[in-house]
Formats: structure tokens, C-alpha cells, sequence
């Protein structure tokens, strides 16, 4: 299906986003704590913006995560329906995704309109923070719409590889 394939590639292109926004943050208070002790020079943005990235690049990478069973599972009540198990548990998460997508859409329209900022030196508008993870979680929440879709029609929900050479790892 191209919708599939097209929510595929863009999930994909979001985890590789949020993993190199993982390291430049990591990268930025190495770099912090170097400049901090040999040259006294703090950048005081950075844990700021750390925050901001880390919540965003959790959104931005969900989608794939689940779309290639990276995600934690709960096995116990699985081995007696697995199909069904499958099916009301994918349902339940649509559910859930949907609250909390529709809570963090609401939050940064809300920022967008009032025009708030951070409060702090940097003044960041914190639109910008919210709608990226908005934007991740309705990607979730359609990988949910799809995984579900996929399980209703008898497919298996979820892809072979992370896109690497490797087969994804099984976490069971």
C-alpha cells in the first residue's frame, strides 16, 4: 500500500532525525562540561534546548520504534490469543495515542496562538517544541491506524528489518 510505504519512509527519516539529535545533545554537554572546566565559558542555552530535544526526538522516533517491534511488550497474556491479544492490545493503544495526540495538538495550538516563550534568556517560543511532538505523536498514532489495519487484514504488523542490515530484534 503506498500510504503504508509512505508513512514507513517518513517514520524512518524521523528516527534517523531524532538519533542525531540524541547525540548532538549528548555532543553539546560534552562540550558543556569541557568548556565549563578549561575555559569557564557556559553555554547556557543548552540544558534548555536538551530538554526540548529529548522530548521531541521521543515523538519523532515512536512510530518507527513500534512499526519494527522495538517497543517493550508484555508476553503473559499473549500466549493465549495471540492474534486477539494483538488486535484489542493495538486497539487500546490507537485509543491512548489518540488522547494523548489529540492533547499535545491542543497544547501547541495553544502556544501558537497565546505566543508564550520559555520565560528564560533564550525566550523560545514554545510552539516550536510542541508542535514537533505533536507532530510525532500523530505519526504514532497513524502507525497504530495502520498496524491495526495490518493485523485486521491478516498481515504481519510489523516490518522484518530497522532498515539496516540487520533483522530487528526480537524482544520477547
Amino acid at each position: 500500500m503506498p500510504l503504508i510505504r509512505f508513512v514507513d519512509r517518513l517514520s524512518y527519516a524521523l528516527a534517523l532525525l531524532s538519533g542525531i539529535a540524541l547525540c548532538s545533545v549528548a555532543l553539546l554537554i560534552v562540550a558543556e562540561i569541557l568548556l565549563r572546566k578549561f575555559a569557564g565559558i557556559s553555554l547556557h542555552f543548552l540544558w534548555e534546548y536538551g530538554v526540548f530535544v529529548h522530548m521531541t526526538a521521543v515523538f519523532l522516533g515512536a512510530g518507527w520504534t513500534l512499526r519494527t517491534g522495538g517497543h517493550i511488550r508484555v508476553t503473559l497474556l499473549r500466549g493465549l490469543s495471540p492474534r486477539l491479544f494483538e488486535l484489542w492490545a493495538t486497539l487500546l493503544g490507537l485509543v491512548i495515542s489518540s488522547m494523548v495526540s489529540n492533547a499535545l495538538v491542543q497544547m501547541a495550538w495553544g502556544y501558537i496562538k497565546s505566543g508564550r516563550t520559555t520565560g528564560t534568556t533564550t525566550n523560545t517560543p514554545l510552539a516550536i517544541p510542541a508542535t514537533i511532538m505533536a507532530f510525532g505523536a500523530v505519526l504514532l498514532t497513524v502507525q497504530i491506524a495502520l498496524r491495526l489495519l495490518s493485523i485486521a487484514l491478516g498481515r504481519d504488523p510489523e516490518l522484518a528489518t530497522t532498515g539496516e542490515d540487520t533483522p530487528a530484534p526480537i524482544m520477547d
